[in-house]
């Protein structure tokens, strides 16, 4: 493909994205079921006028770099200290029960233990923005139930992706004859980099009372535009070559830079600053550019033949987490209506699950039915989410924001 057809194919898909997120938006629904939806109808499965190519692969290669980014800049470790053990309990309950449901409905479907695991993985994920988006509308997002919901979300999500890294090294390893040194080298090469990330992130919190003010002194002084930018890409880079040298994906570096870089390190001013930028990018041109391409090489065809699966996928991963995100509440104190309220809004997959499957099928772990049907368990899930929320939220909101 052509400069100029790459170019062509961009501009196609960026104001698709961009016009169906806005009238989802509208719609009050997340606008990356717009921009999915978008991808879809410019793709193969419609009307074809945009197909996929190396050089849209490696842009949403580059995409999902600030797509994960992102993610973890949004993130913020003091939230779930201050949530306490119910977000842990909740989010772990909330884990555990679609994860193993996942794995046993996908092993009698008769996929392969690794497709097994990451269908499992897909069906325990909660999308952060989702549920921020949905509190933040009605003015529940500083409560201490949106501070739980958020909180259990964040450390979902952060579970999630070290489940992930430990398929991601199964995958790797999978047809290589097994013997005990490469599980223990493979245990070591994951263990070592979380250990790693763990004492960075002490690392960062021992320094914050002095080296915030250093630095914004420092940025006061140079003249070098956007240089923390500059810095904390070159931070996210170098995280995320290590990961792959760990042998793990690098989205998981990428993730863990945006979470621990933040303003413990960088100070207010310079992260907000550095944020606005990401955020700008990534909002603006990489993310809907990257639910585009993802819904363009979604394949409704490949998929006839799997309706079942997915219909019990889908069916399956929302009661699920519901039934792990209520049991998880009551257990912690709350009332049934509030226990509803955080089962329900832990139900989106959204731009996390939407990553990783994207990631799945790249690495071949996912072939593009299961692919097509990974995309849809996101969408669907994404767009219920906030249907069956709502409701439930109005009954809470007046007595919670007393």
């Amino acid at each position: 493909m052509g400069l100029e057809q790459v170019f062509i194919s961009i501009v196609i898909l960026l104001a698709g994205a961009r016009l169906l997120g806005e009238l989802f938006r509208r719609m009050k629904q997340p606008a990356l079921v717009g921009e999915l939806l978008a991808g879809i109808i410019l793709g193969p499965t419609l009307f074809g006028i945009v197909k996929p190519s190396e050089s849209l692969e490696l842009l949403s290669t580059i995409a999902i770099f600030f797509v994960m980014l992102l993610i973890g800049l949004e993130m913020d470790l003091r939230e779930i200290r201050k949530a306490g053990k119910s977000a842990f309990v909740i989010s772990v309950i909330a884990l555990i029960i679609p994860f193993f449901a996942g794995y046993l409905i996908s092993n009698f479907f008769g996929l392969s233990t690794i497709q097994s695991l990451f269908i499992a993985l897909l069906l325990s994920i909660t999308s952060v923005p989702v549920s921020a988006i949905i509190l933040m509308e009605l003015g529940l997002l500083k409560t201490k139930i949106g501070t739980t919901i958020m909180s259990a979300a964040v450390i979902d999500d952060i579970i999630s992706l070290v489940i992930l890294a430990v398929i991601l090294q199964l995958h790797a390893t999978e047809g290589v004859s097994f013997n005990f040194g490469n599980l223990g080298i493979s245990t070591l090469q994951i263990t070592g980099y979380l250990v790693g990330i763990a004492f960075l992130a002490y690392a960062v919190h021992k320094i914050s009372r002095w080296f915030p003010h250093r630095l914004e002194s420092f940025f006061a002084r140079t003249k070098t535009r956007e240089a923390i930018f500059g810095i904390l890409i070159i931070i996210a880079i170098t995280l995320s070559i290590t990961a792959q040298y760990a042998g793990l994906h690098f989205i998981i570096g990428t993730f863990f830079a945006g979470l621990i870089f933040s303003d413990k390190l960088l100070g207010k001013k310079e992260a907000d600053h550095a944020y606005g930028i990401v955020s700008g990018i990534t909002f603006g041109f990489f993310a809907p550019l990257f639910f585009a391409i993802i819904g363009m090489k979604f394949s409704g065809q490949s998929m006839e033949n799997a309706i079942p699966f997915l219909v019990v996928l889908v069916v399956l991963g929302i009661l699920g987490k519901t039934l792990g995100g209520y049991l998880g509440s009551k257990i912690c104190g709350f009332s049934k209506n509030e226990s509803l309220v955080v089962a329900s809004l832990l139900n989106g997959r959204g731009t996390v699950g939407l990553a990783i499957t994207s990631l799945a099928f790249s690495i071949g772990i996912l072939d593009i039915t299961l692919f097509s049907v990974s995309v849809a368990v996101c969408f669907i899930t994404t767009i219920m989410t906030p249907i069956i929320a709502r409701p439930l939220l109005r009954k809470i909101a007046a007595p919670t924001t007393e």
